[in-house]
């Protein structure tokens, strides 16, 4: 018999050791929606969203904006998985919450990420992070751990950190507001 999956919300603690898991082993800064995928027996992962920087706003002209601030799937769950419970998160933010205009997401380079589950859900590839700037921005590491601290005032006191160049991430948009598709055609002419 086939397992019945869901995805539905779920709470903080629910979800804390998937987020634990996650390459970037910490919860994002202002949560505004967990989702878990679970099926007939345990959970199978995660989808947290959370606040973007003001400037996303901005950026796209919207009054409200989410981000997908993670995604973590067990490796036992089958291909594509991804792309499904990312379809589930996207219906249950535009029923569940109609003010988001739009949700972004980045895949990060560094840690293996093209964005492969975002062309497959047809987001739209909005370029990278840092293609504007005038100047890169840099982590500070931990001269012996190679511990990243984002910020210098975060690198613990008495400690001299190594400048490292922070590398660019994709920018990918899935809107909510009954434009996408035009969007996306719009952008892959």
């Amino acid at each position: 018999m086939k397992p019945t999956w869901t995805v539905r919300p779920a709470s903080r603690e629910e979800i804390d050791g998937f987020i634990q898991s996650h390459y970037l082993h910490r919860w994002p800064g202002i949560v505004v929606g967990k989702l878990a995928l679970q099926d007939d027996q345990k959970l199978l992962g995660c989808v947290v969203f959370a606040l973007p920087p003001r400037e996303t706003c901005r950026r796209y002209s919207v009054q409200c904006a989410w981000e997908l601030a993670r995604l973590y799937l067990l490796d036992e769950a089958p291909k594509n998985s991804e792309t499904w419970m990312l379809s589930r998160a996207l219906n249950w933010v535009s029923r569940t919450r109609p003010e988001v205009q739009c949700v972004i997401s980045y895949a990060d380079p560094s840690a293996g990420h093209l964005g492969t589950i975002y062309k497959a859900g047809n987001w739209i590839s909005d370029g990278r992070t840092d293609q504007e700037r005038k100047s890169p921005r840099v982590d500070y590491a931990h001269p012996e751990t190679g511990k990243l601290y984002s910020r210098r005032k975060h690198v613990p006191a008495g400690i001299i950190p190594v400048r490292v160049p922070r590398v660019s991430k994709f920018r990918y948009v899935y809107w909510l507001d009954g434009t996408h598709e035009v969007r996306r055609q719009r952008a892959a002419a």
